[in-house]
């Protein structure tokens, strides 16, 4: 049985597990694929399992229909989609009633703008994901980390539409897949820590040789709409209409288009360029010639 964890970072294992993320670090097992959602370049029906949790809303919107299609593509027919996303429908209504306690689970909890600013991180949040560029191309303004929010009515739609159906909500560790019981929690010397304790919250394990990792599969998170499918059929991308909504707000001007590209091909060159320093050790003589330069 073939199984993998999309969007799991680098740190994640689990005994029989594969992993897929696009973070840009080194990735030093078979296992660990390096890849995005939307264009993974695994091998088609090839996996029985399919988890991931809290990926998706990191994905910009015209991405969102081509990274489900892509999971039903790699997906056995019959093999299970988990799925955990924040929850739009329960974070309105905490909104409403202003229940400041429902947003406290978050690490990135600040009253500086009361509740409808913790209610506004949970669809748009400041990360290390996606860069914002003015349309000028001349300034970047900021990262982000979350862009976009689902319900359930949301995430039905669009899982039935590429090919899943048994589409039902769950409770958090509650599932027909015996593995996704055990919540998510690091591993440090061997011993097992939730990921609420204080040396994994404060990183403490970073300070000395402490050998570490994370496993596990679904946060303990009341707030997150936790979801499972069952793949029932192949899918064709290309023969399949998109949801029009969901493929605005991109930039398809010529000009825009070379510009971009113009971006990516240096961007390709200096990690082309950092990687090969890497390997010819030269990159360890700049980190030196730069602690030099601070000090």
């Amino acid at each position: 049985m073939k199984k993998i964890n999309i969007g799991a970072g680098n740190l994640w294992k689990s005994k029989g597990w594969e992993t897929l993320d696009n973070a840009p670090v080194d990735y030093n097992y078979n296992w660990q694929h390096f890849g995005k959602l939307w264009d993974t370049k695994l091998k088609s029906e090839s996996y029985d399992i399919v988890f991931s949790s809290h990926t998706l809303e990191h994905i910009p919107q015209f991405r969102v229909e081509k990274s489900i299609f892509e999971i039903n593509r790699i997906l056995k027919i019959g093999g299970k989609l988990r799925i955990l996303v924040p929850d739009l429908e329960s974070s309105v209504k905490a909104y409403i009633k202003k229940d400041k306690d429902f947003f406290k689970f978050s690490k990135h909890y600040d009253d500086s703008l009361g509740i409808g600013g913790n209610f506004i991180r949970q669809i748009v949040s400041a990360g290390g994901q996606t860069i914002a560029i003015n349309r000028e191309f001349e300034e970047i303004l900021g990262s982000y980390a979350h862009l976009f929010c689902y319900d359930f009515e949301m995430m039905k739609t669009l899982l039935r539409k590429w090919g899943f159906n048994n589409i039902k909500k769950c409770s958090p560790g509650k599932s027909s897949i015996p593995e996704m019981h055990e919540f998510q929690h690091f591993v440090i010397n061997g011993k097992k820590y939730d990921m609420g304790h204080p040396l994994v919250m404060k990183k403490k394990y970073l300070d000395d040789d402490s050998v570490y990792f994370q496993s596990g599969f679904d946060k303990k998170w009341n707030s997150q709409l936790v979801i499972e499918a069952v793949k029932s059929k192949n899918i064709n991308f290309f023969k399949t209409k998109k949801i029009a909504f969901l493929e605005q707000s991109r930039y398809n001007s010529p000009l825009d288009n070379i510009k971009i590209r113009l971006f990516f091909l240096i961007s390709n060159s200096i990690d082309s360029l950092y990687k090969l320093s890497k390997i010819l050790k030269i990159n360890v003589v700049i980190k030196k010639i730069l602690f030099f330069i601070k000090k």
